[in-house]
């Protein structure tokens, strides 16, 4: 179940941020020779499958489902041995045509044919709102560990703070910024929008 929640996790993971704006380096010599070695933003990272193998409300979720996939199944039987019920009734009536009217026999017919329609609605029905709800309850704890992120980060000091998995190498890309404290100093989207021809007016 967890490999189901991981799965719905990739498919409904929202990027925040898509790469690390970095600041440009300086042409003059001087300044660059007077930044201290050991002075640049504090960079962390956490292990998100880690946590979600850990997390507390993870295992509930994966709970929850399990109820919700039971309860599906169950109501699905139900309606599959009633089908079954109704579908060996009408072979066994194609038997004896004599006893059984055209009307009669077209009236189970329907029947079967309705309950079967019901049962499959039913299955895709149960699909959509179990995936719905996974997908609901994998973003409710992707919003609590990147609160939980930023409030660690702030304590510690880090200004930036990744999402990582244990299996990655050193070249794996699509890093996701959960938490950043440059306070917006690295933001060059103004003068980005300017070049491209559509400056932002300021409010004053």
């Amino acid at each position: 179940m967890k490999r189901i929640i991981l799965a719905a996790l990739v498919a409904l993971s929202i990027n925040l941020v898509n790469a690390q704006t970095k600041k440009p380096t300086t042409k003059t010599p001087a300044k660059a020779a007077s930044v201290k070695a050991g002075t640049g933003p504090k960079i962390g990272y956490i292990f998100e499958d880690y946590i979600f193998e850990n997390y507390k409300e993870v295992k509930k979720l994966d709970e929850d489902i399990k109820k919700k996939q039971e309860g599906y199944q169950d109501t699905y039987n139900k309606m599959a041995i009633e089908y079954q019920t109704l579908f060996l009734d009408y072979q066994n009536s194609m038997k004896n045509l004599d006893s059984l009217t055209t009307e009669k026999l077209n009236e189970k017919l329907k029947k079967v044919q309705e309950v079967k329609s019901a049962s499959e609605n039913f299955q895709r029905e149960a699909e959509k709102e179990l995936q719905q709800f996974t997908g609901d309850g994998v973003i409710r704890i992707k919003t609590s560990i990147k609160t939980a992120a930023e409030a660690v980060a702030k304590e510690k000091g880090f200004k930036y703070i990744f999402t990582r998995n244990k299996a990655d190498s050193p070249m794996t890309s699509n890093r996701v910024v959960l938490y950043s404290g440059d306070k917006g100093i690295g933001n060059i989207s103004d003068a980005v929008l300017a070049k491209m021809g559509s400056p932002v007016v300021l409010k004053k």
